[in-house]
C-alpha cells in the first residue's frame, strides 16, 4: 500500500470515529460541545496530513506567534484552518447550532464564504426537517429552507388572570415554515411556505387554574395543499368563524378529446368543526389571485379577491346556504377602488366586519367604511361620509410609506418603512397605546416596535419564521425626520426641522443630478416622491404626472401605467 493510499484509509477510519464522537457530544453536552469537537478535529487531521505535509506544499499565509506566548521558541506555529480540506471543514461546522454559525461567519472572510456553502445548509436542513429530502428540496436554496424552519415558532398569551406566561405550541413538524395562522373556535390553522394548510385539532384547551394553553397531545393533520391564502370571520371573536376560505390552485381536468388540464385558482369553503369541504367556487384560468379577505354579514358576505396585477374583485355568497349541496354561478365584479382610480396598483387587502382597508405598491392607504358609527370612530366626525355609496375609497393622510396594516372594529394600525407605528381610531379602552383614553381622528406614532402578531378576544397570538429571501423590511429614518415630535406632524405631514429639510431636498437634487439618462432621472424622482412627507392624493399625482412626462418623452402609448419605485 503507497503512502497516500495509507493516509486516505487513515482519515477514512479517524472521519467515522469522529462523526460518532460529535453525535454523542452534541446530544449530552449542548452547545459546548461544538468548541471541543473543533479542537479534536485539528489535533486529529494535524496527525493524519504531517507525513503529506512533508511531501505537497500547501500555500498559507504565515502565522505568527500565538498571543501570549511571548515569542517563546520550541512551540511553533498554530495549525491554521486553511490547510484543511473545503468538505471537512463543511463536516465540522455542521455539528454547531444555528446561532453559532451564523455567529462564526461573522468573523473573517474565509469563515463567512465556508458557513455560507450549500453544503453546511443542506445538513443542518436535513437534521431539522429530514423530509424535506423526499419533498424534491434540493430544487430549493437549502439556507433558506434551514433558517425557515429554525425559526418557526408559534405563541400566545392569555388575556385576563394574574399569570403573564408566554405558551409555545405544539405546532407541526413537516411544516415548511410557517407563513399564516389562524385560530378559530376550536382549532388553529396553520399555513407554511409550501403552500400545505395544517389543521390542528383541539389545540386550545383549560387548564386546572381556568387558564388556555396548548394541548400537548394535540393532533394535526393535512388540510389541503396547493394554498395560496385563507380567511375566515374577520371578527375577533372567534365563536363567529364557523366556516373556512382557503384560496388555492387546482389542476382541472380537460374535456373529452381536448387538450391537457389547466391549472385555475378557486376558493374552497371548509367546516371548521370538522376540516370537511362544503363548497367550491372555480374562476377562469386567466385570473391569479394572490390574497383573499372577507367583510360583512353571515348572509351577504362578501369576498375580496386581489389578482398578482393589483387589481380588486369582490362576489357576494350567503354562509348561511353553504352547508346545502346546490350547484350555481356567482358573479365577479370589479371593487370601486380599481373602477375610480385604475392607477393604483394594491398589493395588500386587510378587512373587519363592515371596512376594508387597501395598501399600494407605493404605500399609500385608502379606506372603506360601511357604517356611520365606524366611521364616526375614526375620523371624529361624519364629514364627507355618503351612506349611498360606502365603497368609495378614502385616501388616509400619512406621513410616509406604508407597508402593513391591522384592522379592529373601530381602530387601526399602520406601520410604516422606518418601522414607526401609527394608530388611529376609538380609544375608549386605550386599545391604541398612546398612554391615555383620548380618540385620534388621524394617525398618530406611538413608541412600540412591529411583529407578526394575531389576537382574538381570548389570547394574543405571535408568529415567527424568518425568511432570506425576502428584501429589508426597514429602512433608516433620514435626519430631516427623526427630530420633532410626532404627535403635531403625523397630520399635517410637515417637519419641525426646516434646516433638516432643506438638506434632505440639496440631497435629492444631487441624486437627480448625478443620473446619466433622463429615464434614470424619472426613476429617481419617483422614488424620492415617495421618501418626501406628502398626502397620499399628492404623491398619486405627482407619480401620474411624471408618467405622462415619461410616456411622452420616449414616445410610449397614452396607456397609463402604473408607478414603479
Amino acid at each position: 500500500m503507497s503512502e497516500r493510499e495509507k493516509v486516505g484509509s487513515a482519515r477514512a477510519g479517524w472521519l467515522a470515529e469522529y462523526g460518532q464522537k460529535a453525535r454523542r457530544s452534541r446530544g449530552t453536552k449542548g452547545a459546548g460541545a461544538g468548541e471541543k469537537c473543533w479542537r479534536l478535529a485539528a489535533h486529529k487531521e494535524a496527525r493524519v496530513w504531517q507525513g503529506e505535509r512533508a511531501k505537497v506544499k500547501r500555500s498559507c499565509p504565515p502565522c505568527g506567534p500565538e498571543p501570549g506566548s511571548g515569542g517563546k521558541k520550541g512551540r511553533g506555529n498554530p495549525v491554521s484552518v486553511q490547510l484543511f480540506p473545503p468538505e471537512l471543514v463543511e463536516h465540522i461546522i455542521s455539528f454547531l447550532p444555528v446561532r453559532d454559525i451564523v455567529a462564526l461567519g461573522q468573523t473573517c472572510r474565509y469563515f463567512r464564504e465556508v458557513c455560507d456553502g450549500e453544503g453546511v445548509w443542506r445538513r443542518i436542513c436535513r437534521r431539522l426537517s429530514p423530509r424535506l429530502r423526499e419533498q424534491g428540496a434540493g430544487a430549493r436554496p437549502w439556507k433558506r429552507a434551514a433558517i425557515l424552519n429554525y425559526t418557526k415558532g408559534l405563541y400566545f398569551q392569555a388575556f385576563g388572570g394574574r399569570r403573564r406566561c408566554l405558551s409555545k405550541s405544539v405546532a407541526p413538524l413537516l411544516a415548511h415554515g410557517y407563513r399564516r395562522f389562524l385560530p378559530t373556535k376550536d382549532h388553529v390553522f396553520i399555513l407554511d411556505y409550501a403552500g400545505t394548510l395544517f389543521f390542528l385539532k383541539n389545540a386550545l384547551v383549560s387548564s386546572t387554574l381556568g387558564q388556555i394553553q396548548w394541548k400537548r397531545a394535540c393532533r394535526y393533520v393535512v388540510l389541503c395543499r396547493g394554498a395560496k391564502d385563507f380567511a375566515s370571520d374577520p371578527r375577533s371573536d372567534t365563536v363567529y368563524r364557523k366556516y373556512l376560505y382557503v384560496l388555492a390552485t387546482r389542476e382541472q381536468p380537460g374535456g373529452v378529446g381536448g387538450p391537457g388540464g389547466r391549472a385555475c385558482d378557486c376558493v374552497e369553503v371548509y367546516l371548521q368543526s370538522s376540516g370537511q369541504r362544503v363548497f367550491k367556487m372555480t374562476f377562469h384560468h386567466s385570473m391569479h389571485f394572490k390574497q383573499i379577505v372577507l367583510v360583512g354579514q353571515e348572509t351577504q358576505r362578501a369576498l375580496l379577491l386581489l389578482t398578482e396585477e393589483g387589481k380588486i374583485y369582490s362576489l357576494v355568497v350567503n354562509e348561511t346556504q353553504l352547508d346545502q349541496p346546490r350547484s350555481y354561478t356567482v358573479q365577479l365584479a370589479l371593487r370601486k377602488v380599481s373602477r375610480c382610480l385604475p392607477h393604483l396598483r394594491v398589493a395588500r387587502m386587510a378587512s373587519n366586519q363592515s371596512s376594508t382597508l387597501y395598501i399600494t405598491d407605493q404605500g399609500g392607504v385608502y379606506f372603506e367604511v360601511h357604517t356611520p358609527g365606524v366611521y364616526r370612530d375614526l375620523f371624529g366626525t361624519l364629514h364627507a361620509f355618503d351612506p349611498l355609496d360606502q365603497q368609495m375609497p378614502l385616501a388616509l393622510s400619512l406621513p410616509a410609506k406604508i407597508l402593513f396594516c391591522a384592522l379592529g372594529y373601530n381602530h387601526l394600525g399602520l406601520v410604516d418603512e422606518f418601522g414607526r407605528i401609527f394608530m388611529q381610531g376609538n380609544n375608549r379602552y386605550g386599545q391604541l397605546g398612546t398612554g391615555d383614553k383620548m380618540d385620534r381622528g388621524e394617525p398618530t406614532q406611538v413608541p412600540l416596535c412591529a411583529c407578526s402578531l394575531c389576537s382574538t378576544r381570548e389570547c394574543l397570538y405571535m408568529l415567527s419564521s424568518h425568511d432570506i429571501e425576502r428584501r429589508p423590511t426597514y429602512r433608516d429614518l433620514p435626519a430631516s425626520k427623526a427630530t420633532g415630535t410626532s404627535e403635531s406632524t403625523v397630520g399635517t405631514g410637515t417637519s419641525q426641522d426646516p434646516g433638516g429639510t432643506a438638506r434632505a431636498c440639496e440631497e435629492y437634487l444631487s441624486q437627480i443630478h448625478s443620473c446619466l439618462t433622463l429615464q434614470d432621472r424619472m426613476e429617481k424622482m419617483k422614488e424620492i416622491v415617495g421618501w418626501m412627507p406628502l398626502l397620499a392624493a399628492q404623491k398619486d399625482f405627482f407619480w401620474e404626472a411624471l408618467n405622462m412626462l415619461q410616456r411622452a418623452a420616449g414616445g410610449g402609448g397614452p396607456g397609463p401605467t402604473p408607478p414603479e419605485s
